[in-house]
């Protein structure tokens, strides 16, 4: 019988991380760093990436940045050509970037849905597509959607943001049947909150007050609840899971 701990281990695996120079996407590519991943770092902001290479080569890992808008089709296929020139091969991709506006669904204005749909949805499938094409050639991948609680249970002013990710849950299962056959899994991750350093001055009174009314688990999630799921879904030890929606939210679905 294989040793259940060393199916966790991501030594020799590349992962790429979209929305990676900061908060969740961020705190995902280090988190796959901390167990053996090299990372492809990918959003429009290259000083920040930056940042998170230099601490990512601090725990001896490699990283390497990549800027690029997901919301173009040909920024997404340079990320391909850049993938296989320094690494040749794509064994993770994590699709953390996002965009979001709270407000209510009457005030919600046409630039605010195109940015929203184009960031969580269009450039989530065709990363899925356009970077999965290097697992295909391979016969194996995984592939992480970062879904959301609001997937399921919503809060007012959440309205399109909440679509977006049900749509992303249901995506995930259906390019999880299609790509089988190809030996790419596909799965989701559905935090509620989590406290990065960057929400960290947002999550407070009122807002903090409401939120932690509806897990059950009592707090907020952290950086490590979401990069220890992430590692799992990264890892052989989840071979044989693929479609599936892992929610990470202290009970938040389960108690409404």
């Amino acid at each position: 019988m294989t040793n259940p701990i060393s199916q966790f281990g991501l030594t020799d695996r590349v992962a790429v991380v979209t929305g990676a120079s900061d908060g969740i996407g961020r705190e995902l590519a280090f988190g796959l760093a901390s167990a053996g991943a090299d990372i492809v770092l990918g959003s429009r902001s290259v000083e920040k990436l930056e940042k998170v290479k230099a601490e990512i080569e601090q725990i001896g890992r490699r990283a390497e940045v990549c800027s690029f808008d997901i919301c173009k089709l040909d920024d997404l296929r340079r990320l391909k050509v850049f993938i296989l020139d320094r690494f040749g091969k794509a064994d993770i991709l994590v699709n953390a970037a996002g965009y979001t506006v709270t407000k209510p669904a009457w005030d919600v204005e046409e630039a605010e849905w195109d940015m929203m749909l184009d960031t969580g949805f269009k450039g989530l499938f065709f990363c899925c597509q356009i970077v999965g094409s290097i697992m295909r050639d391979r016969g194996y991948g995984k592939i992480i959607n970062l879904s959301s609680t609001f997937s399921r249970s919503i809060f007012k002013g959440r309205s399109v943001y909440g679509g977006i990710k049900a749509g992303v849950s249901h995506l995930t299962e259906a390019l999880a049947l299609e790509w089988a056959e190809d030996g790419i899994r596909v799965n989701a991750l559905a935090p509620t909150a989590v406290l990065t350093p960057s929400r960290s001055t947002v999550l407070q009174g009122e807002l903090l007050e409401r939120i932690l009314a509806r897990i059950p688990l009592g707090r907020l999630a952290t950086s490590d609840d979401l990069t220890n799921a992430a590692v799992y879904l990264s890892s052989p030890a989840s071979d044989f899971v693929t479609g599936h929606t892992l929610f990470v939210d202290g009970g938040w679905v389960a108690g409404s």
